[in-house]
């Protein structure tokens, strides 16, 4: 998928997470490699920039705002996932309509929360007998409601996203809606992929955000030598600084940063690395052929534990990624894939990379992460 990329670059048939939510021919994700997608991917991308490298470093200020209003409400409540999703929901939410997130009753909230859990569920691997026997779905809505009840929910969830999107045009403030909007005409863009392209930042980024930074936090209390490291840096760096750190000391915190890569890679926030891919052509490797179409799956977890790569892969050892000595050859220029493979990796990763690297340095500096009554956790 990675080496390969000119093929293994397309999608899957996708019934339920494609068909049955009408996303099949509207959605970046489920589109097959063509026209269509590569336009969607410019636009988020390069043209409007949604997440590309050029506008997350625009995202900054507010980005490291957020980072602190999570640690207070951490601090102030005794919910910390809760904290962990409303940032996550919030910093979705100004880039995509200008609009803060206060807590998780907010009606965006709520709904992104619930949307990213029927999605998981739907894109689960053998989840719904129906995904490979598609009969059942011309089954009678009395004896199997789940495809009829798809189908309106994903016509309500377009509908909502493309009026939430037509409201963030009219906001003040810069956002990807108001650029989105002005520009719909000449791209020929319709109201479906119009909600689709607004509607994956939510659908790409509060879930997996969520559960890195639930990770790092759990990670900190079963290393607490990699912890107590970080935050000698932390606070060599700052020295006599007020406040946490900013992105101004990024390249002053090499631990830090090697840190937020491994902590992608001790537990990546999706096991198999995301959608499928889909070769767009007849293939043969190793001996085998491979069919125009077949659904290929990275194995994520196996890759990020191969110790041929890793050494002592469920250590959370940062120095791999900072001393020459414990450097392998890695495809990836970053050393990991987290982020998916070859053309289709996550449009995302700029903004998440920042944004996670935000929180982590936050949370470093304002807390020391433990377990209950300081009791040895297992990393397993």
């Amino acid at each position: 998928m990675d080496k390969r990329a000119n093929i293994y670059s397309s999608r899957p048939d996708s019934y339920f997470a494609g068909d049955m939510l009408d996303d099949t021919e509207n959605n970046q994700t489920n589109l097959v490699y063509g026209g269509k997608w590569r336009l969607h991917r410019r636009i988020t991308l390069q043209q409007h920039s949604a997440v590309g490298s050029q506008a997350v470093r625009g995202y900054r200020t507010f980005q490291g705002n957020e980072s602190r209003i999570l640690a207070r409400d951490i601090l102030e409540k005794n919910n910390f996932v809760s904290a962990i999703e409303r940032y996550a929901c919030s910093v979705a939410a100004i880039i995509g309509w200008g609009r803060r997130i206060r807590d998780t009753e907010d009606d965006l909230a709520r709904l992104a929360l619930s949307f990213v859990q029927t999605g998981a569920s739907l894109t689960t691997p053998a989840q719904h007998l129906a995904e490979s026997y598609q009969w059942m779905c011309k089954l009678p809505r009395w004896i199997y409601p789940l495809p009829s009840a798809l189908w309106e929910d994903g016509q309500k969830l377009l509908k909502y996203f493309y009026a939430l999107t037509v409201e963030g045009s009219q906001f003040p403030e810069d956002n990807f809606s108001k650029r989105l909007m002005n520009e719909q005409l000449e791209l020929k863009l319709s109201p479906k992929e119009i909600a689709s392209l607004t509607g994956n930042l939510i659908g790409g980024g509060v879930d997996t955000t969520t559960t890195t930074i639930v990770v790092f936090i759990f990670a900190m209390c079963a290393f607490p030598r990699v912890q107590k490291k970080a935050q000698e840096e932390i606070d060599r760096v700052l020295a006599d600084k007020p406040g946490p750190p900013t992105w101004d000391d990024e390249e002053s915190l090499p631990y830090c940063r090697a840190l937020l890569t491994e902590i992608f890679r001790w537990r990546s926030a999706i096991a198999l690395g995301g959608p499928p891919h889909a070769p767009t052509q007849d293939d043969i490797y190793n001996g085998m052929l491979i069919p125009a179409g077949t659904t290929i799956v990275g194995n994520l977890w196996a890759i990020h534990r191969n110790p041929r790569d890793y050494p002592n892969p469920d250590e959370l050892r940062p120095e791999r990624f900072l001393d020459e000595a414990e450097r392998r050859p890695n495809p990836s220029k970053r050393g990991i894939f987290t982020f998916g493979w070859g053309r289709r990796v996550c449009s995302g990763q700029p903004l998440a990379e920042q944004g996670v690297w935000f929180t982590i340095v936050e949370l470093l500096w304002a807390f020391r992460m433990r377990s209950v009554d300081d009791r040895e956790m297992t990393n397993r």
